[in-house]
Order: C-alpha cells, then structure tokens, then sequence
C-alpha cells in the first residue's frame, strides 16, 4: 500500500528522524483589528492537527497551554491555525524566536497575544532570516 510508513519506539523513544518539522501561527479571524491578530506562535515536530487537538484539549497545562492561557479559545473565540514545514537543517527554536520578534515588528501581534514572550535579541542565520521573512510575507498577504 502506497503511504504506509513505519515508525519504532524502543525503550520509549522513537527511533530515526521525526517525521514532521513545523511552525504554526494561531490568529483571532474575528479580531478587532485584522492584521494584529496573531495570538500563538509555536513548532512542533509531530502533525499541526494533533499539536492543535493538544493545545486545546489536553489537561496537562504545558501540552494544552493555548487553552489554559486563553480560555475563550475553549469557548467564544474563533482560530485558524496556519502551519509552514521547517526546511530540514533550520532548528525550530531559532525559527520560532525570529518569528515572533518578526511578527512583533511587523504588528501582527494580538493584545492577547499568548505565546512565547519576545525575549532578547533576534540574531539569526541568513537561512532562519529568510525563512521567516517568508512565512511573515505569507501571513501579512
């Protein structure tokens, strides 16, 4: 069968490279200013569905912290979740905080914003730069 893969866990950990690389945008559709409307910014390196599911439904306030941050999510406040792949040998960390500073800098960032705080200063690769001025273009547009 076509798209079948397999994937070992062994002694709890899974083996081999992590199938997905990922940052994810949560924006407020409904937001009373439309551009600055970016309240989550986060990666993962699992599906953005499940990443979603977690950070609405799961208990454990680290895995679901969007909720716990955000209660209105569970509630009245739409979201749309925007994913973009990591390209391989970018790291997620540095990726995400030059997303936020650039998001930051670009105005994109809800009052309500929740996500990871903008700390220090955003030095990056060439490569990091140019990714997220990508990503910034895409949701900008």
């Amino acid at each position: 069968m076509d798209g079948n893969q397999v994937w070992h866990v062994r002694d709890g950990e899974l083996l081999g490279d992590r199938p997905d690389s990922w940052v994810y945008v949560w924006r407020l559709p409904d937001s009373p200013d439309p551009r600055a409307n970016v309240l989550y910014v986060g990666t993962t390196g699992m599906p953005p569905a499940l990443r979603t599911w977690l950070h609405v439904h799961a208990k454990d306030k680290e895995l679901g912290r969007v909720a716990k941050r955000f209660p209105k999510i569970k509630t009245t406040e739409a979201a749309d979740i925007y994913a973009f792949p990591v390209p391989a040998g970018l790291s997620r960390p540095e990726v995400k905080h030059a997303l936020v500073h650039a998001l930051g800098d670009a105005g994109l960032l809800a009052p309500e914003y929740v996500g990871p705080p903008l700390e220090g200063v955003a030095r990056v690769s060439d490569a990091v730069a140019s990714y997220v001025a990508e990503v910034v273009t895409a949701l900008a547009g």
